[in-house]
């Protein structure tokens, strides 16, 4: 199990790893989850559990600055690309995450390790995960929806999004994404069309042992 930081809005209500549903801008919202997702790991790398809202926010404002979404021109305002809403970004790549997340690390004093995997995957993760270091999953599902399972109800997913990975319980996938813990299938992400990517984040002196 690798548990995301608890962060607390004004009422002292927990979330469960942070959000970029908190966030004004739009094109943040619509981009900043490759941002949470590696902030939370350098977070827990440094045994950072949990802070306020704004204490939050201040912190993911720095990552942003490392972790970097690619954008597109510098006006924020929504606009049609392909006959589709853009926002003017099109997210975290997987080369900006890996080398965002050494980059902050760095500048918060961590020698950090970022080790892909997507070979049988469903086999790894639980060893992976009882080092206890941060499990990040890119998901990318063009052509078809990836059903998830929120506190509030069912959500599908489509197109790219970054969540973190902190159990998993025989075809359950539990995952930290837009604050909430959410259940996903291993069956239903081993589906040929959905492309995953997987990423533990480690601090350089731990050997890994998968």
């Amino acid at each position: 199990m690798s548990l995301p930081p608890k962060i607390k809005d004004k009422q002292g209500l927990e979330s469960y790893g942070g959000s970029q549903m908190w966030l004004p801008d739009a094109m943040l919202l619509n981009s900043g989850c490759g941002i949470i997702a590696g902030l939370d790991a350098i977070m827990r790398l440094k045994g950072e559990e949990g802070m306020t809202r704004d204490e939050y926010f201040e912190r993911f404002f720095d990552a942003k600055d490392y972790i970097r979404p690619i954008t597109v021109g510098k006006n924020r305002e929504p606009r049609k690309l392909f006959g589709k809403e853009f926002l003017g970004s099109f997210g975290v790549s997987a080369g900006r995450f890996r080398k965002g997340v050494r980059k902050l690390g760095a500048k918060e004093g961590l020698k950090v390790r970022i080790r892909p995997f997507w070979f049988k995957w469903w086999e790894k993760i639980p060893k992976y995960l009882e080092t206890g270091d941060p499990l990040v999953m890119l998901i990318t599902a063009p052509f078809n929806n990836v059903a998830v399972e929120t506190p509030s109800g069912h959500k599908t997913m489509c197109g790219y999004h970054w969540v973190t990975i902190t159990e998993m319980d025989g075809d359950t996938l539990w995952v930290s994404s837009w604050g909430w813990r959410c259940r996903m299938s291993v069956k239903e992400l081993r589906r040929f069309n959905v492309i995953l990517h997987f990423y533990s984040v480690s601090l350089e002196k731990r050997d890994n042992i998968v």
